[in-house]
This record gives C-alpha cells, sequence and structure tokens, in this order.
C-alpha cells in the first residue's frame, strides 16, 4: 500500500520553510509501515534559486501557471503513484498512525472511498469511530482530503474554475454527484494549525455595505438577487471571494436550489439508489 501527499507551499521566508519542514518531519514520522510518497508543489518560482531546500525524498514541482488550489492539487495527484492520494495544506502535523486509522475504516468500509481526519486534537473520547457526511468544516476538510487514485480519476480530477475559495465545497459536491461516500474519522488525528485574523485584519473588513458595493469589480446586475443583501455582505469584502462564489452559484444553483437538491440527493443515498444523483445535482 503506497500513500501518496501532496502538499501546497509558498517558501519564501525561513518561517513558512520551517512550517512546510515541520509538516514533512511529521507525516514521515507518523507511519511506520506504510510507503509514503510525498510531492509538494510549490508557488514560489524562484524556488531553485532560493536558499531553502526540502530532504532529496521530496519531489518538488514548481509551475510555471499562477497558483491555482485545484490546479495545483491536480499537478501533484498527476505525478503521484499512490493508491491513495491525501490533498495537503503545508500548515499540519501529523499524528501516529493516521493514515492507517483512515485504511482501516476503508477495509471495514469499502463503500467509504474519501476521508478527513479529525482536526480535535485531545479529543479522544470519541463516541463513532468515523461520521459519514458531506458537510464543509465538519465531516469535509478541506486542509486535509484522503481519497483513493480511482476516485480522482472517476470526477475527472477537481475542477480548476476555483483558484481558492469554495473548493472544498465544490469537492463535497462532486462527491454527492457522484455516489462518493465521505467520513470523517474520529480516531486519525492531524492538527490544522490556522492562524488567526489579526485585530487590524478585522478593522479592515468594518467598511460600510454601500461602499462595499460600489468597491465590487463585477457587474452588479449580473449578481444574484439574494447576495446583494446585508447578510451576505461578507461575499462583496473580498472580490476574489465573490468571483469564486459566483463560480459555485453558477455550476449548483442558488442556496435555496441546492437546499432542495440535497434533500433529494440525500433521499437517494440513504435508499440506495444513489446513482440517480448524478442526474439531480
Amino acid at each position: 500500500m503506497k500513500l501518496s501527499v501532496i502538499i501546497l507551499s509558498y517558501t519564501t521566508t525561513e518561517g513558512l520553510f520551517e512550517m512546510t519542514s515541520n509538516c514533512i518531519n511529521s507525516l514521515i514520522a507518523s507511519e511506520k509501515s506504510i510507503q509514503i510518497e510525498v510531492i509538494l508543489v510549490e508557488s514560489n518560482k524562484d524556488y531553485v534559486n532560493s536558499e531553502f531546500k526540502y530532504p532529496e525524498f521530496v519531489k518538488v514541482i514548481v509551475p510555471e501557471s499562477d497558483f491555482n488550489f485545484h490546479k495545483f492539487l491536480n499537478i501533484g495527484v498527476k505525478e503521484s503513484k499512490g493508491d491513495f492520494v491525501a490533498l495537503c495544506n503545508n500548515d499540519l502535523i501529523f499524528y501516529e498512525n493516521w493514515f492507517s486509522k483512515i485504511l482501516e475504516v476503508h477495509k471495514n468500509n469499502s463503500h467509504i472511498e474519501s476521508f478527513s481526519p479529525s482536526g480535535k486534537i485531545n479529543d479522544f473520547d470519541f463516541a463513532k469511530e468515523f461520521e459519514l457526511g458531506y458537510k464543509v468544516r465538519t465531516h469535509v476538510l478541506g486542509w486535509c482530503l484522503v481519497t483513493t487514485k480511482k476516485v480522482i480519476k472517476r470526477i475527472g480530477y477537481l475542477d480548476e474554475t476555483f483558484n481558492l475559495g469554495y473548493a472544498d465545497n465544490d469537492y463535497a459536491m462532486t462527491l454527492k454527484k457522484y455516489n462518493i461516500r465521505h467520513a470523517l474519522v474520529n480516531s486519525s488525528k492531524v492538527e490544522h494549525l490556522e492562524r488567526e485574523k489579526t485585530k487590524k485584519n478585522r478593522e479592515g473588513l468594518s467598511v460600510g455595505f454601500k461602499k462595499l458595493r460600489e468597491n465590487v469589480d463585477l457587474d452588479l446586475n449580473k449578481l444574484p438577487n439574494y447576495v446583494l443583501t446585508e447578510a451576505n455582505k461578507y461575499l462583496l469584502e473580498d472580490k476574489k471571494v465573490l468571483d469564486d462564489y459566483i463560480k459555485f452559484h453558477n455550476k449548483w444553483g442558488s442556496p435555496s436550489l441546492l437546499y432542495k437538491k440535497n434533500r433529494i440527493a440525500d433521499l437517494c443515498i440513504k435508499f440506495h439508489v444513489g446513482f440517480l444523483n448524478r442526474i439531480i445535482l
């Protein structure tokens, strides 16, 4: 059994190099009986000429194109040789036997083909070994996704329409569309070292809703009406986020429509006719 781990990185400072190195070191130390292939897709175009060097066993790929979350992951997947692939951020710490726990769930439940480890490191008293579901940030954790190479090929690789935002949402919907079961594995532990936003960054978002609407570099007349409401002003605070959200809307539908389609799709899965989701979604 071989696991290919694709890690996205941007090595431009000593701090970022150290964080990625810690990620790789913890990954290698976490499994003793699993063969692990490490593929680093590097966004620093000048990495080769930089002072930063990762171990020789790490395959570093520096794409010529600009960063695109799904595109860079696809580049890593296409270069991978493993039966399983893990799609990872570089701000992770892997704990002992994290993948072995996922592999155990898969062997005992062959119908489950996509997984996320738990980010709750100190929660060892879990009621269930795993939880099925497609809810983003609950079951589907975009910072670490594990699946088989066969699943990636079945869905046609990741949709490169999504630069970054809503990439995990698109992955979750794609799994459901293709009737691929996903599970959060509580016994598998991987820590996500998220950085908290600084006070200054939060203050920088406290501009008026009217001003936000005026500054969005999109034709507001072409935006869905539900977006232009006070409840959704967060979408207008970042043009890239808004752009990714509109892509998600155009592909999967409005929240109200998606809610209805999801209800039907969930029933199809429950009654073992999930193959109909290719039509429903």
